[in-house]
């Protein structure tokens, strides 16, 4: 029995140990530090980003074709999800494409506005310290974390960053993992939500905050929000949570999923609908409207879908290593699968959006 606990403790020591060590990526300096961009909507892309690396991979040609135009660090664990290079957020708007990386350290925020010449965003240094989530709308990127950083937008293009603070609209309460999104309610809305079913939303460019809550019945851990049709979507993993004003109210929804098999943050709203999914797409879900869910077609793959202008789309998953491609939502296909089965070719977020021709 005693042989048995001294075994025990040793693990664990060694587990806390190797926890303590692991490897943080240096931030590389050949990343520039700044760069005039010249936003101009021209040319479709798809942009599609790792977990961890910010290894970023393009497509030009409406998702057929795939090349690597930025890549962080290679190097395979950065810390985990702690990492420098530890990706929570990828958005674009009015010509410029963001990647957010960095829970716990301070993190890098990258920008381009053709998706293969990279720089630090914006002209100052650091950026806060901690991110859960990136959106962007108006030419406006807004990054979250929790109730001690708040969240961080910029003004138009990226340029300069204003921290805002939640913890006076908490009145006393915690809240921490917050997401966020953009939605064009009104003259545009932004949303973070966050643990404890906090909710801050403006309906002003990241100027001012109001809060609301979100019913108890929704559950914890919220995945993701998306917005479509005039509403919000939250998705929680047994509901969704549904805003139709903004995030002033919230109404709580069953949506059919397995509780706890839901993707990593895998809603999204393509074709005129919320799509919902399980991991490697068990099952999927779809709605008009977030209050009725009925199943997508079999085969509709688990994750991530963006949508292009002409209507293909694209899908990505955390774990999953491939990029799949549909033009009808139905029938999908591979058009990219990594050579290395590892986080910095894990990937796990893609955006559509329109750059400025850079060849």
């Amino acid at each position: 029995m005693r042989t048995g606990l001294l075994l025990v403790l040793v693990c664990l020591l060694s587990s806390v140990s190797g926890y303590a060590q692991k490897k943080t990526a240096e931030i590389p300096a050949s990343i520039p530090l700044s760069r005039e961009f010249q936003p101009r909507e021209e040319q479709p892309v798809f942009a599609v980003c790792s977990k961890q690396g910010a290894r970023v991979l393009m497509s030009y040609d409406d998702g057929r074709t795939w090349e690597q135009t930025f890549v962080a660090t290679d190097e395979q664990e950065d810390g985990g999800w702690h990492g420098n290079f530890a990706v929570y957020g990828m958005a674009a708007t009015n010509g410029m494409l963001g990647v957010f990386s960095g829970w716990g350290p301070p993190g890098v925020y990258l920008a381009s506005d053709d998706g293969r010449n990279w720089a630090h965003f914006g002209t100052r240094e650091p950026v806060p310290p901690s991110l859960w989530d990136a959106a962007a709308g108006n030419g406006i990127f807004l990054t979250s974390a929790d109730q001690w950083r708040g969240v961080s937008s910029t003004t138009i293009n990226g340029q300069q960053r204003t921290q805002h603070s939640l913890k006076d609209l908490l009145d006393g309460g915690k809240t921490h993992h917050v997401i966020c999104g953009f939605g064009e309610y009104g003259e545009g809305c932004f949303l973070a939500i966050g643990d404890n079913r906090h909710v801050f939303f403006s309906h002003d460019n990241c100027q001012t905050w109001q809060h609301s809550l979100i019913p108890e019945t929704a559950g914890e851990q919220q995945q993701a929000v998306a917005f479509g049709n005039g509403v919000f979507v939250c998705a929680f993993p047994a509901h969704v949570a549904r805003s139709a004003d903004g995030g002033l109210t919230w109404t709580v929804h069953p949506h059919g999923l397995t509780e706890g098999r839901m993707s990593w943050r895998g809603l999204s709203f393509v074709r005129g609908q919320f799509w919902l999914t399980e991991r490697n797409g068990k099952v999927a879900r779809s709605s008009s409207d977030g209050i009725t869910w009925q199943d997508l077609p079999a085969g509709t793959p688990g994750g991530r879908f963006v949508q292009s202008q002409s209507g293909t789309l694209i899908n990505v998953e955390r774990g999953r290593y491939d990029i799949r491609r549909s033009e009808d939502g139905v029938q999908w296909e591979s058009v990219f699968t990594a050579p290395e089965q590892n986080v910095t070719w894990d990937t796990a977020f893609a955006v559509a959006a329109r750059l400025k021709k850079s060849r």
